[in-house]
Formats: structure tokens, sequence, C-alpha cells
């Protein structure tokens, strides 16, 4: 690190969204100073968003989990040492990318700091060396807080137990023989991606959702759609119940569920819930406030309560890597006086990498209702194109949510095995107001999963016609992309 103590824009985390915001301002000639207590590049390269995507495809090559039914395989027996190597492979990768990420930081004149940091008046930022070697006070003309979150931890559940875990703490863990059984507390998206990893494995998974629906921010018809496939997989979902209580009795870890029946699993996950990471930064000795469970509170350009002081990504309320990072962007913009970006697009996105994968963009056909929005659906199930029957995944379903009176395109939801990639066409068309006439006008690579657009577009306009007749078709006015 140099000797400068000034800086134009602290950054203080190098998640996704303190990288974004540090590289723009860098990009535009600003001198920044990046500073993060635990691994670059955040939650995403230590214990979520890379590694639990990379350890779904150690899962799918190491297991051939997706072709033991296509191609009439028997089951292969899946041990301790395909576990391991399942984790070895996160972990590789989770290295590269942390690698990566300060390498591209210091690349473009970014000063990065392995050090804790703590907010004081006057536009500073006190950091102190990991290790206490030395601690110094540095001016930012803005600061930026990215600092992230963690998962939730009650103090009902007993975390301190070796065979209850959180998401962190299951990458802290090596060399335990793999469970026989699992409940997993959780039907988020940590919640499903662990429990198809498990089932892959060949552990029997039970997987509790407090609520009615799995990852409740989809369409309720593609969450209905991963039941069945979660059942598919040998996965017990339980919906409408939490444990009551998760102790150990006689030896045994036992679970106590509210019908006052209980289960005694080798193991227990618990993913329920961010807890935001800002106990240490000082926020009330420079005047930040905070809302419910800490997060701070941001105005609509991501300011906080303090001056030229912002807040971004989790600690203002978890979300999706790709979204802090457009806050982290949008944020220096406003800062600096940037004109590149002046707010974070508001188009609903999620996505859950489960196996098959779920995702989603705009609206779902219960928003539509709720909005009081006349609407009609489009669909295409996998079996109706080449790429699926070739693939064997034929269970995989595209489906489009339009308006009745001008076909504009409102949302899409998928559920395949590449649903995440497959929702980027319909969320590109979402974000310029297009209409599905759009998917008419393409003219696209088959045998391709994204001809499913065309069909799902085909199956929306026969229901119009039936629901106003041929005529209400041809009097439509397309409203196409410019």
């Amino acid at each position: 690190m140099s000797q400068t103590e000034d800086y134009d824009l602290v950054v203080i985390g190098a998640g996704p969204a303190g990288e974004s915001a540090a590289s723009l301002a860098a990009v535009f000639g600003h001198s920044v100073l990046v500073v993060e207590r635990a691994a670059p590049g955040g939650v995403v390269t230590t214990t979520g968003g890379a590694p639990t995507k990379t350890l779904r495809e150690a899962a799918l090559a190491l297991t051939g989990f997706h072709h033991r039914d296509v191609y009439g395989l028997p089951d292969a027996p899946v041990g301790q040492v395909v576990l391991r190597q399942i984790r070895e492979r996160a972990r590789d990768v989770c290295t590269t990318l942390q690698r990566a990420t300060e390498t591209k930081l210091r690349s473009r004149g970014i000063e990065y700091l392995s050090a804790q940091a703590r907010l004081a008046p006057g536009r500073k930022v006190v950091v102190t060396a990991n290790d206490g070697s030395f601690e110094r006070a540095i001016t930012g003309r803005k600061i930026v807080i990215a600092t992230g979150s963690r998962p939730f931890r009650p103090a009902s559940v007993p975390f301190e137990d070796p065979d209850v875990f959180d998401s962190d703490k299951f990458f802290e863990v090596d060399r335990r023989p793999m469970p026989r059984n699992l409940l997993i507390v959780g039907g988020g998206a940590i919640g499903v991606e662990f429990a198809t990893l498990f089932a892959a494995v060949g552990v029997d998974v039970t997987l509790m959702q407090k609520g009615e629906q799995l990852v409740p921010t989809m369409d309720d018809e593609i969450a209905d759609l991963l039941r069945e496939a979660l059942d598919g997989l040998g996965v017990h979902v339980v919906l409408g119940e939490s444990p009551r209580r998760i102790s150990r009795v006689n030896g045994l870890l036992v679970v106590e569920r509210e019908t006052g029946d209980t289960m005694a699993p080798e193991a227990v996950l618990y993913a329920v819930g961010r807890s935001v990471n800002t106990e240490v930064l000082g926020l009330d000795e420079v005047g930040i406030d905070t809302g419910p469970r800490g997060a701070i509170v941001v105005d609509d350009h991501f300011r906080t309560s303090a001056p030229d002081m912002y807040a971004v990504g989790d600690v203002i309320a978890p979300t999706l890597a790709s979204i802090a990072m457009e806050q982290g962007r949008a944020a220096v913009c406003h800062a600096f006086g940037i004109t590149l970006k002046d707010h974070v697009h508001p188009l609903p996105v999620s996505a859950v990498y489960g196996m098959p994968e779920v995702a989603g963009a705009g609206l779902t056909e219960e928003a539509c209702q709720e909005q009081g929005i006349a609407y009609e659906v489009g669909r295409c199930r996998f079996d109706e194109i080449p790429r699926g029957v070739i693939s064997g995944r034929t269970e995989g379903l595209l489906k489009l949510v339009f308006g009745q009176e001008d076909r504009k395109l409102l949302g899409v939801h998928a559920i395949a095995d590449m649903a995440s990639e497959l929702v980027g066409m319909g969320q590109a068309v979402l974000h310029f107001g297009g209409s599905i006439d759009t998917f008419i006008d393409l003219t696209l690579n088959t045998p391709t999963y994204t001809m499913a657009y065309k069909v799902a577009t085909a199956d929306g306009l026969m229901r119009l016609a039936r629901r106003h007749g041929p005529a209400f078709l041809a009097s439509f006015q397309s409203n196409k992309l410019a």
C-alpha cells in the first residue's frame, strides 16, 4: 500500500458491489482504495455464488446425474471420495476467482488492502491490519459501504453442534463422513441448491420450508414444477412448517417438528435468511441510520444519512450479485456526477441454481393478478422442441407472460437445466419494452433451447385467438423493438 492518506473513493468490501463501484470510479480517473477484511470477491468467491454453482457443476460431472435415466445407466455408487472431489473443485474455483478479483483491481490502478475498516467523523476510514501490524486513518472524498451479509443464525439453533451447519460452515468441513440423511431448513435459493446437490450424491434429504411455496419470489407454476422435480430426485419436501427445536438427545441429533413428531437426521443445514455485516463499522459514530436487522437505510441514489457516504448490496437488503453490481455503479455515478448510469433497472430478476435451475424476470402471473393487468401466457414444454428431446430433459418449461391488448412481454419464467441462461433473451426484450412479436420476427438456430421462445409465442397467440377470436390478432399493430 502506498503512503497516500487521501483518496477520491474508499470502498469497504470487495464483493461484486464494491468491485463494480471501485472499477467504474477508476475508469473515470478517480483514485480508489478498496478495503476487504476477508477474501477478494466477497461471498461470491467464498461461500456463495461461484462456489455453490461449482458444487452443482461438479456434482453433475462426477455423478453422471442427468445421464442415468436418459441412457439407462445404473446408479453409480457415490461416496466420501466424490464429495471430497466436489469440495476440492469448488475450493479451486474460489481461489482462482479471488486471485482474479485482486489482480483485476490492481490492474486498474486501484489500491487493495486486506484489513478491517471502521468509519470515523470527517469522512475518515480507520484501517487496521488483520494481523494487527498497523492502523491508519484514510480520508475518502466519497465512501461506499459494501460489506455484504452472512447466513442468519438465530439463537434458538445450536450451531455449536458439529452436525448443525449454515451454508458458510459447510465449506469449512472437509473430512467428515457424508451424512446418510440430512434436514435442510429453508426453501429459498440456498436450501434448494444444497438439497439437489446432496440428493445427487446419494444423501436422503428432507427440505423444510415455513411458507407454502418453495422459492417464493418465483412464479407459482414454476415453483410447483420445482417441487415435483425435487420429489423426482427423492427429496422429501415439507411445506408450511419449521423446526420447533433442534437438540441432542442421548447423543442423537433430534429435531422436534411443529406437529409434535420428531426426526433424527445425521445433520441439519439451516438456510433461512441473511444478516448484514455492519457491526464493526461504527455506523453510529458517523450518523448512519439503520433499519430492520441492522440494514443501512439509503435513498434512491444509495446515499446514507451521512454526507458523502453510500451503501450498496446486501448491507441495504440481501439481493442478487448482479443487482448489487448495478447498485455500486449507480452509487459511484451519483457520487462523482458521472452520467453513465443514474438508476438500477427495477425489473425483478431471480435465479436458483438447483438441478434443475429455475429463473425468472419481470412480472409473474400472480403479480399481474394483484395489479389488475389483463394478461395471457404462452408455454413451451421441452418435449416440444428437438433440443429438449435430444438432451432427454423434456420436463423443462419456458413460460411467457404478456399483455392481452398489446402483446407486450411482461415476464419470462423457466425451469430447466439452463434456465438462468435461457431467460436472458426474454429479459432483454423486457428491458426494451418489446412484445412477444419479437420472437416471431427472429430467426433462431435449431436445435437450440432458444427455439422455445417461438413455440411459447405461438402457444400464447393461440390462447389469445381462443379468448378473443382471430380478428383480434389481425387488428393488432405489433409493438416491435426499434
